[in-house]
């Protein structure tokens, strides 16, 4: 009988860290997930500046930073409508999107960024933004092959971000990809050698080493880890 209930007690864990990762977002490095934060309730976008493509990324942002995603995202859909070629458009759909709790939409937002991105910033902008919407919808496998195609040891110059998420950093997507290992069963060494399992990843993010003993206390240290890490880290 108590062999029986480990399947659901895990169920129940995860369950409890992915809301820890929601808390804030979601979003990198998440998880992630189903992203808690909700948009702001006052109301309409009419009393907001309108015009040409730098005003209403500007007031994009101005809104996103005030926790009305909604509005965000209007304002970022309008800013591609003038000018469909430029990512930063692209790039605050997709963070308002996810933060709206549509990762679904968020990842065709992110991906359509890319097509457009020719910096650096914006290009670990989308990143952390798509690596958090694959794993809020459960795309754990597509999570690892991001990081695989994007190595982020040279995205550093990057963080942190200059117009919204400004506590992101690299250690967060280290947690994001720890997360979706974890989901797919690669604890530690023994499952997958490393990088390609979680204990390796929560490892890059923390100052003491953690020795892996069993799933079940691998996830209590992601979860002490968000918790501790509360003003320092973006959660996802």
């Amino acid at each position: 009988m108590q062999s029986s209930r480990v399947p659901e007690m895990r169920r129940c864990r995860v369950a409890e860290l992915q809301s820890y990762f929601s808390s804030l977002l979601p979003c990198f490095f998440a998880a992630l997930l189903i992203i808690a934060m909700l948009a702001g309730c006052s109301g309409g976008i009419t009393d907001v500046a309108v015009g040409d493509y730098d005003t209403l990324i500007k007031s994009g942002w101005d809104e996103y930073n005030r926790n009305k995603f909604t509005e965000a995202n209007q304002l970022f859909v309008r800013a591609k409508e003038a000018d469909a070629t430029k990512p930063e458009a692209y790039i605050g759909s997709g963070w308002s999107q996810l933060r709206l709790q549509q990762p679904y939409n968020a990842v065709v937002t992110f991906r359509d960024a890319f097509t457009y991105i020719t910096s650096l910033y914006d290009s670990v902008d989308a990143l952390c933004g798509l690596s958090g919407s694959y794993l809020a919808a459960g795309e754990n496998a597509n999570v690892i092959n991001l990081f695989k195609k994007y190595k982020i040891s040279s995205y550093d110059e990057a963080f942190p971000f200059g117009k919204h998420d400004f506590s992101i950093s690299k250690g967060d997507l280290e947690i994001v990809q720890a997360m979706a290992l974890y989901r797919l069963g690669m604890y530690s060494s023994v499952d997958q050698a490393d990088p390609d399992n979680a204990t390796y990843h929560l490892n890059q993010a923390l100052y003491t080493p953690y020795t892996y003993t069993d799933a079940q206390s691998l996830m209590e240290k992601i979860t002490t880890y968000l918790e501790e890490s509360d003003k320092t880290y973006y959660k996802w």
